[in-house]
């Protein structure tokens, strides 16, 4: 019985499949969710008097802050850019949703935002 020969893959620099790598994770962590960021402090995270722990959220105006080790990043608030033409977009205030033409109470699932 005669083995099979396995072809052989071509196997990518160390550097592309790091690069790779990198840009699958990007793209998963914001397939979630898109946001810009739009500044970042170091230091304590402190907001309105209140001390805020690594890994917690909260609100600035109408951005979203995370807490981490050392200070806080904030996000602002994102722009739907495509949609089903069954949908529209309407502001918020502190943002935009998508909503159906025929039913604005019940929202529409964008296809890409940006922030």
């Amino acid at each position: 019985m005669a083995c099979a020969r396995a072809k052989s893959v071509p196997v990518p620099s160390s550097w592309a499949l790091q690069w790779a790598i990198c840009l699958s994770l990007n793209l998963l962590w914001t397939s979630s969710f898109t946001q810009a960021a739009i500044y970042h402090y170091k230091g304590a995270c402190v907001h309105t008097d209140e001390v805020i722990l690594p890994g917690q959220t909260f609100f600035k105006g109408c951005h979203r802050c995370y807490c981490h080790d050392t200070g806080f990043v904030c996000f602002s608030p994102q722009k739907p850019t495509s949609w089903p033409e069954k949908c529209k977009r309407i502001a918020t205030e502190c943002g935009y949703t998508v909503v159906y033409r025929e039913n604005p109470e019940v929202e529409c699932r964008a296809y890409s935002w940006i922030g």
